[in-house]
C-alpha cells in the first residue's frame, strides 16, 4: 500500500534538492523505483515548459511535460509534489 492506494512495486525512495540562488532556486523532487524515475524539476532546464517541468524516465525512454508549480518556498514546492506523487505514480502501474 501507498498512500492508502495499492501499488505494485515493493521499494522506492524519494530524492529532495533544494538549492539557492540569485533569482529563483534550484528545487527537485525525484520518485525512484526498480521500474520508473519521475518528479519535478525547477532548473533551467526545459525552460519552454515554464518555471517547472515534470520528467519521467521509465528506461526506455524519458518524458517531459510543465510542472505548473509556482510557488517559491522550498516547502511549498514540496508539499506540492507530494500532493501530486499518488496520481502520478498511479500513472506508471497502469502502463
Amino acid at each position: 500500500m501507498f498512500l492508502g492506494r495499492a501499488f505494485p512495486r515493493s521499494e522506492g525512495r524519494i530524492e529532495v534538492r533544494w538549492r539557492p540562488r540569485e533569482g529563483t532556486d534550484m528545487q527537485r523532487v525525484q520518485w525512484i523505483d526498480a521500474e520508473v524515475s519521475l518528479g519535478w524539476h525547477k532548473d533551467d532546464d526545459h525552460s519552454d515548459l515554464g518555471t517547472t517541468h515534470f520528467q519521467v524516465d521509465s528506461g526506455d525512454e524519458i518524458g517531459y511535460g510543465e510542472g505548473r508549480i509556482e510557488v517559491e518556498a522550498p516547502l511549498s514546492f514540496l508539499e506540492t509534489c507530494f500532493e501530486r506523487l499518488p496520481d502520478r505514480l498511479a500513472d506508471t502501474a497502469r502502463t
